[in-house]
């Protein structure tokens, strides 16, 4: 079955132990450079990524400061505007108020000068009534009945538009 040969166990001992040696002479240390160089890369990679990270994170703080400072920019802006609305709409209101207030003087004197002629007009037309009456009444010397028959027969004849 199975033969133990010690000759051979002792080259395969001494085959392995120079292979060995040549692995560590030829290529352990290329092997484990390549794992030191990967490794430094990985770290150094890892320290970048971190400044970069700290780099966005000031970023996007000023962006932040500046989107407030913008939003309150035009906070101030929409204030100022709103002020100057408001500022306009009651100059607006005032001189439309004086313009009333002018309007209704205005209508007021005219309304006064028309009352006016129409109370001029209405004297003449009561004095004309009267002396009309009177000249009647004159022309027929009558009691106090009569007068005031006539008076009323002297204001039924007259035109509809004076008795208004």
């Amino acid at each position: 079955m199975l033969d133990i040969d010690p000759g051979m166990i002792i080259w395969t001992w001494i085959t392995f132990f120079v292979v060995l040696v040549i692995l560590y002479k030829i290529a352990l240390k290329p092997i484990l450079a390549a794992i030191d160089s990967r490794e430094k890369s990985i770290h150094d990679d890892i320290e970048k990524a971190q400044k970069q990270r700290d780099e966005a994170q000031a970023l996007l703080a000023k962006h932040q400061e500046m989107l407030d400072q913008a939003e309150a920019e035009a906070q101030k802006l929409f204030k100022e505007s709103k002020a100057q609305a408001d500022k306009a709409r009651e100059e607006l209101i005032e001189k439309a108020r004086e313009e009333s207030a002018k309007l209704v003087g205005k209508a007021k004197e005219e309304i006064e000068q028309q009352k006016e002629s129409a109370l001029a007009s209405l004297k003449e037309e009561v004095a004309d009534l009267a002396v009309g009456a009177a000249e009647k009444i004159i022309l027929q010397n009558l009691d106090a009945k009569k007068q005031k028959v006539v008076v009323d027969e002297y204001i039924k004849s007259m035109p509809k538009t004076l008795k208004n």
